[in-house]
């Protein structure tokens, strides 16, 4: 872990804004790496300035705005696999199941399409720190959320992290890593709560699987 974290600051300090580009890309592929270590390690290093102010103005262009651009490019991997592998896992399975895509698609048509605050759910938790990105793009390609909409919302909610946890490594100075790491962990508690909610809510959902279905059709 600390040769990877290593080598990203590297990235880093040597190509600047698309270093932190290019880390926000694999930090969305290669799960071990601490998803924090990112934009605050480029508010430690890009950032000059000495008023809060001028460390905004500088933490946007050099810090949010390409380490969303590539964290949003990155979660692309998650997304499409969920996006077009749920549909076929679910129909392999149907006949032990008992149910079929249509009767998902059905269900999102019912519950979640149309509705603003689809998107709003998804800016805000790609924008909290502590929220795992990877999981959102999990769910979204799985429910199959509209890609336009799931590009353009992720890439606000990670510019609104982006700026966050930039200015946070300029604050902290040296003990930037430290704060990420600290950041990254309670990420990961959120992310097995999450994983385990997602099961429970599978398993609530197969076992009422036909009322429901009789509800959609």
């Amino acid at each position: 872990m600390e040769k990877i974290v290593a080598s990203l600051t590297a990235i880093i300090q040597r190509w600047g804004p698309w270093g932190v580009f290019g880390a926000g890309i694999l930090e969305q592929i290669i799960a071990p790496i601490p998803s924090p270590i990112v934009p605050m390690g480029g508010g430690f290093f890009l950032v000059t300035a000495q008023t809060i102010g001028g460390a905004l103005r500088e933490v946007i262009p050099k810090v949010a705005v390409p380490f969303s651009l590539g964290s949003t490019l990155g979660s692309s991997f998650v997304f499409l696999i969920a996006y077009f592998g749920g549909e076929f896992l679910v129909n392999k399975l149907e006949k032990f199941l008992e149910f079929g895509w249509k009767d998902i698609e059905r269900f999102k048509k019912r519950f979640f399409e149309g509705k603003a605050t689809d998107e709003l759910l998804i800016f805000l938790l790609m924008a909290i720190p502590v929220i795992p990105s990877s999981f959102v793009s999990a769910t979204c390609g799985a429910i199959r959320i509209r890609m336009v909409s799931f590009y353009l919302f992720t890439f606000l909610g990670l510019l609104v992290r982006g700026t966050f946890l930039g200015m946070l490594g300029w604050w902290a100075g040296e003990a930037y890593q430290e704060i990420a790491g600290g950041v990254n962990r309670i990420e990961n508690i959120v992310f097995i709560i999450l994983g385990l909610l997602a099961l429970a809510a599978l398993a609530f959902g197969y076992w009422k699987r036909e009322k429901w279905l009789k509800g959609n059709k």
